[in-house]
């Protein structure tokens, strides 16, 4: 059924049918309640692609995720936070959807064709690089866009990220009590910008506590394992006796890597993640790892979405960042101590 037929059926002019709908103040609550009752069981849904036109919106928020590398299968939360925020969108009536680059698309070309075909009214911009190039396109484009995850080096943007500064911290004053003097950071490749950031905070710890910041070496891995440079590291006659992942994949990927070199983790080499296993069962021992409500960051992230969409007159907003705090979770993959590690 039309809007046309739905206002006949009621007697109502088309007008009065769609401000009811779209619930303006102009119409008493009486009117409202029996239109939206009548499109309930009449099974009316509004022309979208008509109102979209009108209104120069399509009631869409974007997200790209990458098929492959780290942020795809290996990110077991990234849904969960999405979830999160799709939720605090509906309150407003707007949909979130998730569209897919692959290993063979340039990261900013991809955004562009997205952009072009507005499909979206506004980006969520995920895995940020320092200097993050589709930031810079956004902006010049005058997209409306909300990044999950900081970008050095780029002017003031509204973000939602995790507290990965403390996560480093924590990771190195946890490796330090046990004795712990060679590091290493096991991480991404292409690099990002929360990596860098990890680097910082964890050598800036060893630093505070008078341990040469040389001491964490960084390791990059390839599809969350170790490639045979990183695997080198760990033959050398002085391999790293503790090691902090950047994310649960890679950290799933160490089991099996030191396992081929003779080593165990929990007993041979410390290890912590800054980002939780799906499911801590599958390792043994259980993962060390840093927790969060993700619940929480993805109603940061809806916020600062409906902040930059301006809807009814009220004027666009540029609402601050949200850091979202990490707590370490103790399990037994850090038992390692340097007393027992391969020297």
């Amino acid at each position: 059924m039309g809007i046309r037929l739905l206002a006949r059926e009621l007697n109502l002019s088309i007008g009065t049918v769609s401000r009811a709908l779209n619930n303006r103040p102009d119409v008493n609550d009486d009117t409202r309640a029996r239109v939206k009752e009548a499109a309930r069981r009449t099974g009316y849904v509004p022309d979208q692609s008509g109102r979209s036109l009108r209104k120069g919106r399509t009631g869409i928020v974007a997200v790209v995720i990458p098929t492959a590398g780290a942020g795809a299968q290996t990110d077991g939360g990234l849904f969960a936070l999405l979830e999160g925020c799709r939720r605090g969108l509906r309150e407003v009536e707007l949909d979130l959807v998730v569209l897919f680059s692959g290993p063979d698309e340039d990261a900013l070309e991809c955004l562009r064709r997205i952009v072009s075909r507005r499909i979206a009214d506004a980006v969520i911009i995920n895995h940020t690089t320092a200097c993050d190039p589709r930031l810079a396109y956004l902006r010049a484009s005058g997209v409306e866009h909300v990044s999950l995850g900081r970008s050095a080096g780029c002017a003031p943007e509204s973000w939602v990220d995790f507290d990965f500064e403390f996560a480093a911290a924590e990771s190195a004053r946890l490796f330090l009590r046990a004795g712990h003097r060679r590091f290493a950071l096991a991480l991404s490749e292409p690099r990002m910008n929360y990596e860098d950031l990890l680097v910082e905070a964890f050598r800036g710890e060893l630093a505070r506590q008078g341990v040469p910041t040389e001491a964490a070496v960084v390791l990059r891995t390839l599809g969350a394992r170790l490639t045979a440079e990183g695997r080198a590291a760990f033959t050398d006659a002085a391999a790293p006796t503790a090691v902090l992942a950047g994310h649960e994949g890679i950290a799933a990927g160490l089991y099996g890597d030191l396992a081929e070199l003779g080593l165990r983790v929990g007993r041979d080499v410390a290890l912590v993640s800054t980002s939780p296993i799906v499911d801590n069962r599958m390792l043994s021992p259980r993962l060390t790892h840093f927790d969060t409500d993700l619940d929480a960051a993805g109603a940061a992230l809806a916020e600062r979405l409906i902040a930059v969409l301006p809807e009814r007159g009220v004027p666009r907003r540029t609402p601050p960042p949200a850091l979202i705090p990490l707590r370490l979770v103790t399990q037994a993959s850090h038992f390692a101590t340097a007393a027992v590690a391969p020297v």
